[in-house]
């Protein structure tokens, strides 16, 4: 094989290398929850706002009845990501309703595996012992938190979920004492935990290697051509 056909033959390869890379590659995970970082609030910085069942479902998240969202923008504690975070012991609810938090339904397919992850810290100047208890629930699972004290600063969890219904109920609750001073979350987010058909996907090397023996076997018919 002379100088002139490696040339050729390496920019076919060069070619199909090319190709491979501008194929569009899996997108990562897509977050189910909308305003899982609670950022289209829109609060200007340092301030601090509460929201009723009618204004707060204009941002994906609902109160629990008689319940309130207090969204804070670098107040009281920092953003664990962006600028806003939410306190589940909201400000300005009925302190006898039967549960404080806030809530969204997010459609699943049953069956399917979801990661679900957020970030928690506790509320500076919790009065009390207790203050920033919390639960976390997404269908069947369902666990207790503490977040501490503000020193601890923000944590992260993770866990993965099987559905078992077409729409779940994500929700999050103050389990401390009702003096408006409770845990805080940020940064929440459900992904589906693998990807439907993903056995038929090539794997990179897989596809790389396919497109350089079809770049190959261009090379090779052209030389083929020429010959005769």
């Amino acid at each position: 094989m002379n100088n002139m056909k490696l040339t050729a033959l390496g920019s076919s390869l060069l070619c199909a290398t090319a190709l491979l890379c501008a194929m569009p590659t899996i997108a990562s995970a897509q977050n189910l929850v909308r305003n899982g970082g609670f950022e289209d609030y829109g609060l200007n910085n340092r301030k601090w706002k509460h929201y009723g069942a009618n204004s707060a479902m204009d941002f994906g998240w609902t109160p629990t009845g008689g319940s309130r969202i207090e969204i804070r923008n670098n107040v009281a504690g920092t953003a664990f990501e962006g600028k806003h975070y939410a306190e589940l012991d909201s400000h300005a609810y009925n302190r006898n309703a039967e549960e404080i938090g806030l809530f969204q339904d997010i459609v699943t397919e049953i069956g399917q595996k979801y990661t679900l992850s957020f970030n928690f810290g506790p509320r500076e100047q919790a009065r009390v012992n207790g203050d920033n208890l919390f639960s976390a629930s997404f269908g069947d699972f369902y666990q207790e938190f503490d977040a501490g004290n503000y020193r601890d600063g923000w944590q992260s969890f993770s866990t993965t979920i099987t559905a078992t219904s077409e729409l779940t109920r994500l929700k999050f609750l103050s389990l401390g004492k009702r003096d408006t001073y409770g845990a805080n979350i940020d940064n929440v987010r459900l992904e589906t935990a693998t990807m439907p058909d993903a056995e038929a996907v090539p794997e990179p090397f897989s596809m790389l290697t396919v497109a350089v023996a079809g770049a190959i076997g261009v090379q090779a018919k052209r030389m083929k051509g020429k010959r005769k």
